[in-house]
């Protein structure tokens, strides 16, 4: 709890708006203090949680459609698109900011796109989707949910500490205000 006195009842006004202000203002401090440390935290288990495969040493993923299940596209025609190999998503799994987190603070978990999940699909984890949601013929196997749950209560935990720090470290800097 956060117990926070004002010298004079007339800058009680003036002490909120600014502090509020220069929360709004530091909206990378917000992102790299209270933010990271959380994602950083969710990442871990989600990677933990995220199923490896076991039962071969690589998957090959062809670019050519097929028509029916049991029929392989004409010789020739059937290209491997990509290799997935064990622990591949997990690996591929991070913490990150987009250009839009400059105007609302945000850290997205997932495969990490930037450093070349659709660029290099060799390297990244463009198929979690289809790991965690299941298709016609892989049975879901939800990781997401799963740590989600498992890091709610230490995470919301985590956010209330760090931004209450912030709140504190932001009201010592504004003239009339005296933080306990």
């Amino acid at each position: 709890m956060i117990s926070i006195e004002l010298e004079n009842r007339q800058l009680i006004e003036k002490g909120l708006v600014a502090l509020g202000g220069k929360l709004r203002k530091n909206k990378k401090k917000i992102s790299s203090k209270v933010l990271k440390p959380a994602a950083k935290i969710v990442e871990k288990v989600m990677k933990t949680y995220a199923p490896v495969m076991t039962k071969y040493k690589s998957f090959d993923v062809y670019r050519t459609p097929k028509i029916n299940r049991g029929q392989r596209a004409p010789k020739g025609m059937g290209k491997i698109y990509v290799s997935i190999k064990p622990r591949q998503l997990r690996n591929s799994i991070g913490s990150f900011q987009t250009r839009a987190a400059a105007k609302s603070p945000y850290y997205i978990i997932a495969p990490k796109f930037k450093s070349g999940v659709w660029l290099r699909p060799e390297k990244g984890g463009w198929y979690m989707q289809m790991v965690q949601f299941g298709t016609d013929t892989v049975k879901p196997q939800p990781f997401v949910d799963r740590a989600y749950r498992g890091t709610k209560s230490g995470v919301s935990n985590l956010l209330r500490k760090k931004i209450s720090g912030l709140v504190i470290e932001e009201a010592k800097k504004i003239k009339g205000i005296n933080v306990e």
